[in-house]
């Protein structure tokens, strides 16, 4: 999830539990309910970024959660919440942000 999607889900619910004191104390997931396994993100970012780097993969990992995801279905239902930008958009504006920052030309 891209991190301006996250702080407008603390500000969302900051209001909400202003409008509705019976939210108070109440949990929420905020995602974009889209599973991505690590390779998958990886290669987004190689395909975004236009790099031929191959990823080493050492799977040294023990006990891992193969498969998960958070369900942002109550923060939809009870606090009129849905992610800005896509997954797609949050690496783009990520990568971008990095490049600017480091001074690395496109």
């Amino acid at each position: 999830m891209y991190v301006e999607d996250g702080a407008a889900a603390y500000m969302l619910s900051a209001e909400r539990m202003a409008q509705k004191p019976e939210l108070h104390g109440e949990a929420f997931n905020f995602s974009n309910e889209s599973p991505v396994s690590v390779l998958n993100l990886v290669e987004q970012i190689q395909n975004l970024m236009g790099s031929a780097l191959e990823p080493v993969i050492q799977d040294r990992a023990k006990n891992e959660i193969r498969h998960q995801y958070l369900s942002a279905t109550k923060a939809r239902e009870q606090l009129g919440w849905k992610p800005l930008f896509t997954l797609d958009e949050g690496l783009r504006r990520t990568i971008d942000w990095y490049r600017t920052f480091l001074g690395v030309p496109q």
